[in-house]
């Protein structure tokens, strides 16, 4: 007989949390009229930890702004606007992120290097925008002043004499100048007398703090699936084994691909595995090393356990009705009904911003349809509230069997991923 104590049971040595608070900053520019053209993400941390690396930064806001929030809800249809250090230019790894919403900019001890250049073009060729933060003109011609988009000037750190030299210099590329840390109202007259097109600062709007939860993934996961892309034999079905035994990369991965699907470039998403297809071998790598660099935790926890074991036991039901076809699809929908668990947060919200299919919808939402009645069940049986009667009309013993398996089958995943240390 299943029961909501013995799924916990199975999990009550694995150390918490798997949650962890986090925090990100978004500050608006605006343009002549006052009128919000996007916002910038910043890295803010709630701890009085010694701040990590500009990577590290970076990383983080990439991560929390568009896996954890949602970049559609985190600036709607304005621009983002995300710092960038030198790693990120001239890397390997993409910015997964939509490039005609997002703007890269160029940090200021940036060297304007051969490889930076080469990174910045193509930045550029993959629709990027492109600024240069906090400007100072050094006295010699800057490169990247023939690439970019956009210069950011500090009003605060540059006198008038400097500031007028520098609108002047830069006017002669046609970039689009911001007037950055505007805090006074005098200020802000005289950068607009000088024929600025952007304004930022705290006499504007100060910089809005997001705080959220996220569901970090293991570190072994990540790097499992780094090594499926890795291998040329490893197929879509491959790496989305691998993911599939961390609710937490499943969730993201869903995040990721539902914010495609959200804005029409695929059609709505049925499983994990179309998850991993749509997203596509590229963005999946860049994913996977940004939550890397980002930071993973190392444990898991009663509830991460019976998120498993419940999709297990959603997919090995679909199996017994002889429904193979739905057996990918029980799963995510197992998975996603125990996020409200994981994440506190209601089941309705977490579902909007993933793009599933109606038939997924329904059968988190409303229970119904076939994927519904395997949930029905398995949430009952959880909780030892099953009936003689099942809705999935598999027999009480098949049901039990189900969830004996995905017990073991959880269990050995957090063996297997070294999750118990």
């Amino acid at each position: 007989m299943g029961s909501a104590g013995s799924a916990t049971a199975a999990g009550s040595s694995h150390p918490r949390p798997t949650l962890a608070q986090f925090m990100v900053g978004r500050q608006p520019i605006f343009d002549a009229k006052l009128a919000v053209l996007g916002y910038e993400l910043l890295y803010r941390d709630a701890t009085s930890a010694p701040p990590p690396s500009g990577d590290v930064m970076t990383a983080e806001v990439l991560v929390h702004a568009a896996l954890d929030i949602g970049l559609a809800q985190l600036v709607g249809p304005k621009l983002a606007f995300v710092n960038a250090t030198r790693s990120f230019i001239v890397g390997p790894q993409d910015i997964p992120l939509p490039p005609r919403q997002v703007v890269v900019e160029v940090l200021e001890d940036v060297p304007r290097d051969a490889e930076v250049l080469a990174g910045c073009r193509r930045l550029l060729a993959n629709g990027y925008g492109l600024a240069l933060d906090d400007y100072g003109g050094d006295g010699a011609d800057d490169p990247l002043l023939e690439l970019v988009d956009m210069v950011k000037l500090d009003v605060q750190a540059l006198d008038r004499q400097r500031l007028r030299k520098l609108v002047r210099h830069c006017s002669l590329y046609g970039v689009r100048l911001v007037a950055e840390k505007v805090e006074t109202r005098e200020q802000l007259a005289y950068c607009q007398r000088l024929g600025f097109d952007l304004f930022q600062g705290y006499l504007l709007s100060r910089p809005e703090v997001i705080e959220g939860r996220s569901l970090s993934p293991s570190r072994a996961t990540c790097v499992r699936v780094l090594r499926q892309l890795c291998d040329p034999l490893a197929s879509a079905s491959d790496i989305e084994r691998v993911v599939q035994t961390d609710a937490a990369l499943s969730y993201r991965f869903l995040r990721a691909a539902g914010a495609g699907a959200a804005r029409g470039l695929f059609r709505r998403i049925s499983s994990v595995r179309d998850a991993v297809v749509l997203l596509g071998e590229r963005r999946v790598r860049a994913w996977v090393t940004l939550m890397l660099l980002a930071g993973t935790h190392e444990g898991s926890d009663e509830q991460l356990l019976m998120a498993m074991t419940r999709a297990r036991m959603a997919e090995l039901m679909a199996l017994a009705r002889h429904e193979p076809q739905r057996a990918d699809a029980a799963f995510t929908v197992g998975l996603v009904s125990a996020l409200d668990l994981l994440l506190r947060a209601p089941l309705a919200s977490i579902v909007e911003g993933m793009s599933l299919s109606s038939e997924l919808e329904q059968a988190l939402l409303q229970r119904a349809g076939g994927l519904g009645e395997i949930l029905s069940d398995v949430v009952d049986w959880e909780l030892n509230a099953w009936r003689s009667q099942t809705r999935s009309g598999l027999a009480p013993a098949v049901v039990g069997q189900c969830y004996l398996q995905a017990v073991a089958w959880a269990a050995d995943v957090c063996e297997v991923l070294d999750l118990t240390r």
